[in-house]
C-alpha cells in the first residue's frame, strides 16, 4: 500500500533502514560462527554454515536484534548436538524453527534453560566485535555499509528520532557513514540505554522527546514490526521485503520518505 498519511514524526531504525548492512552484520554472524566453532568449540568447520534463510528466520522473529546473540544462539544449538563437524551440527532452516518455537523470555534464558549455556556468551561476543570493528592486521567489516538515505536529519521537514538495536560505539560509526555527526544524543535509543526492541519504550520515549503523537516508524525486521504495534500510535513502513504483511512496503527509505515529503508539500 502506499503511503497515504502524514505522520507528525520521522522515527528510523539503522540496520536496513538507514544502513544498508547486507555485507557486514550477517558476515560478522557467518564468519563469527565459522571461527567460533573451531576457536571456542572445538570442532570442526567443513561448511559455510549460517545461510540467508537463517538469518531471515532470526530477523521476523522479533526477539533477536541483537546480531552477536544470533551467533552465540547458533553456537549454543550446534555444541548442544554433541557433533564435530558444523555441516552436521547446525540447525537446518526447518530445524531452526522449530526450536524458535520454544522461544520464552529472552535470548539468554532461553539459551540457558533449553541448552544448559555451553558455549561462553563473552567470547563469542568478543568475536564478532573484531569482526565488525576491525583489528590490527584485519579492518572492520562496518567499512562495507552504504547509506540508504541521501538527506541528512536536518535537511528533513519533521522531527527525527532513532531507534536502534546498535550499541552507542556501532551507533557512533553509523553517525560516520551517514555524515549525521551531529544528530542529537537525545533523540537516539541504542541498546546502551537499556532499552531493546521490541519493547516500545524506545518509540514512547522518542515520542515524548520529540513532542509528537503520530510518528511513522521505518524498520525492516519483527522486532520493529511487535514494537511499534506495541506502541499502539502512528505508522509502520517496512523496508524490504521481510515482513510481507506490513500494510506499507517499500524496497528503498529514499522513496517511502520522498512519498511522505510529496504528501507535506501538497497540505
Amino acid at each position: 500500500m502506499k503511503i497515504d498519511f502524514v505522520p507528525d514524526a520521522l522515527i528510523f531504525d539503522v540496520d536496513g533502514v538507514l544502513l544498508n548492512v547486507e555485507r557486514s552484520f550477517p558476515e560478522v554472524i557467518r564468519q563469527g560462527i565459522q571461527k567460533g566453532w573451531e576457536s571456542v568449540c572445538g570442532g570442526i568447520t567443513d561448511s559455510i554454515g549460517y545461510t540467508s534463510e537463517h538469518e531471515r528466520i532470526f530477523k521476523r522473529h522479533g526477539a533477536f536484534n541483537d546480531d552477536y546473540d544470533i551467533a552465540w544462539t547458533m553456537l549454543s544449538i550446534a555444541a548442544f548436538s554433541g557433533k564435530k563437524d558444523l555441516s552436521a551440527a547446525l540447525p537446518s532452516p526447518q530445524m531452526l524453527s522449530e526450536e524458535l518455537a520454544t522461544f520464552s523470555a529472552d535470548v539468554i534464558s532461553w539459551i540457558s534453560e533449553r541448552y544448559g549455556a555451553p558455549v561462553p556468551r563473552d567470547a563469542v561476543r568478543k568475536m564478532c566485535a573484531e569482526l565488525y570493528f576491525g583489528t590490527e592486521g584485519a579492518p572492520g567489516l562496518y567499512r562495507l555499509e552504504i547509506p540508504m538515505l541521501g538527506s541528512n536529519w536536518e535537511d528533513l521537514p519533521l522531527p527525527v528520532g532513532v531507534y536502534t538495536g546498535r550499541n552507542l560505539s556501532e551507533w557512533h560509526l553509523a553517525k560516520s557513514a551517514l555524515g549525521w555527526q551531529d544528530f542529537p544524543d537525545d533523540r537516539i535509543i541504542h541498546s546502551d540505554t537499556g532499552i531493546h526492541k521490541p519493547s516500545p519504550e524506545g518509540l514512547e520515549l522518542l515520542s515524548k522527546r520529540l513532542g509528537c503523537s503520530d510518528p511513522v516508524f521505518f524498520g525492516d525486521t519483527g522486532s520493529d514490526m511487535k514494537a511499534q504495534a506495541a506502541f499502539g500510535k502512528g505508522h509502520f513502513v517496512a523496508i524490504g521485503e521481510l515482513l510481507p504483511e506490513a500494510d506499507y512496503i517499500y524496497d528503498h527509505t529514499e522513496i517511502a520518505v520522498k512519498e511522505i515529503i510529496s504528501l507535506i508539500e501538497e497540505e
